[in-house]
């Protein structure tokens, strides 16, 4: 066997009620979710500091309350060059700031969780991870911390 090297990826359902913040990948023009690659120097970090590094750079400053547990992995490929992902999912309800998206998106949407039709706007793992997060919603919710 020869193991294989995978890039991890963090993605935020962040919400705000029963909606979620989407976006759209300015290139691809396909759907996205808050988050990014980890870089080689913060493998060791809790997952925490790189999801905030990321979610500043892609959305600004907010303030949230993350839930610091996983609440699931997928497989993923990194839309810009294809390159096979673990990614691992998130959950924050957003309390402040304003959203302002990055260079990397062109658009964004807060949607219901319950009725948003994430096909075709998701393409593969995203879409697979969505529609987890979506049919998982209320058990996901009951575990989720709140402050």
């Amino acid at each position: 066997m020869t193991p294989g090297f995978f890039q991890i990826t963090l993605k935020l359902f962040l919400l705000r009620g029963e909606e979620m913040l989407i976006l759209r990948d300015r290139d691809s023009k396909l759907g996205d979710l808050p988050g990014g690659r980890l870089s080689a120097e913060e493998i060791y970090l809790p997952f925490s500091k790189p999801l905030a590094r990321e979610i500043e750079e892609e959305l600004g400053t907010l303030t949230y309350d993350l839930n610091p547990e996983p609440a699931f992995l997928f497989p993923h490929r990194i839309q810009n060059g294809n390159h096979p992902a673990l990614g691992i999912a998130f959950i924050a309800d957003y309390k402040t700031g304003r959203v302002q998206l990055s260079d990397e998106h062109d658009w964004m949407d807060w949607v219901n969780v319950r009725t948003f039709t994430p096909a075709p706007f998701f393409k593969e793992h995203l879409l697979d991870a969505v529609v987890r997060f979506q049919s998982g919603f209320d058990l996901i919710r009951s575990k989720t911390p709140t402050k």
